[in-house]
């Protein structure tokens, strides 16, 4: 097809008495080309202020890894059925997913960890690196929680520097062995710089197997709510002052396949009791944001 530039110039110069120049046909262009004022000051119709609101959609990590509030990425271990993703062995650990272990119904299966090869001068255990790094900032705690079971004896949660060079806090938990049981503890950081290149590590220097389960990590939250959304992103929504938002989405949610739809009965009551589904987007997503937070957020 021929270009369609090229063919409204070459009309235009044919349009030109013989002998103009090429100022004359930019002159009669410009005399040929439309115009539009706006009279911004002048009220010609009034538009409902409850037509303004925002749209928001679970595509590009938009809930999970951005408005939500958790760091860790994979939490649950379940989006990948064959390997433990976004997940890393620290020390001399072994990790693998266990289907004979799993939380409850939602959470079929778990992480094995085999530590079997830890020393207080080698401690094994896992690293999660989030959503492109989990950011840290100076004299801000962060609440750190997860399900253990069969290990009995000391384990450290801390934040890390990527290389696992600097350790930015930490927090000693004894845990009890036998069966399930959920532990919780809260990092606090003192004057250091602020960065995003940072880590979360579960580690033991004594020797065993773990099994784990629903490993989180949330810093401080919006209005301080538990299972919360960032606080920087909420509050650029709320001075927006929109009259309604838009959720969860056209391609969340009906999904890929009916399976992967935003079933919202099965995103109520305990986040550890939500079984996730694979969004649109090719990411997992945990659930952890369901319908009661979405309208809490709307409240």
């Amino acid at each position: 097809m021929p270009n369609r530039l090229m063919i409204a110039v070459t009309a235009s110069l044919m349009a030109l008495t013989p002998g103009a120049g090429l100022a004359q046909a930019q002159a009669q262009d410009r005399a040929r080309t439309p115009t539009l004022t706006i009279h911004a000051d002048q009220v010609q119709a009034r538009v409902s202020p409850d037509l303004y609101g925002l749209m928001t959609e679970e595509i590009n990590f938009s809930y999970e890894g951005g408005l939500y509030g958790e760091l860790i990425r994979n939490r649950s271990f379940k989006a990948d059925p064959s390997a433990p993703a976004w997940w890393d062995a620290v020390g001399d650990a072994r990790l693998s997913l266990d289907t004979a272990t799993p939380l409850n119904a939602a959470l079929d299966l778990s992480l094995k960890l085999d530590a079997g090869g830890a020393s207080k001068a080698r401690p094994a255990g896992i690293a999660n690196g989030g959503y492109w790094g989990v950011p840290v900032r100076p004299r801000t705690t962060y609440r750190a929680s997860f399900y253990a079971k069969g290990f009995k004896g000391p384990l450290k949660i801390s934040l890390q520097s990527a290389d696992g060079k600097k350790v930015f806090a930490s927090a000693d938990i004894k845990a009890a062995g036998g069966d399930w049981r959920r532990y919780e503890a809260t990092l606090t950081t003192g004057d250091v710089a602020v960065t995003k290149a940072a880590r979360f590590v579960l580690s033991t220097t004594q020797p065993g197997t773990v099994w784990l389960q629903q490993v989180s990590l949330f810093p401080p939250t919006y209005n301080n709510r538990a299972n919360g959304d960032r606080p920087d992103l909420m509050r650029k929504l709320a001075d927006m002052k929109p009259a309604f938002l838009r959720m969860p989405g056209g391609n969340y949610l009906e999904g890929d396949t009916i399976p992967e739809r935003f079933d919202w009965k099965k995103t109520l009551g305990d986040p550890a009791a939500r079984p996730g589904h694979q969004s649109p987007g090719k990411y997992w997503s945990t659930d952890g944001m369901g319908l009661l937070e979405f309208l809490e957020w709307c409240e």
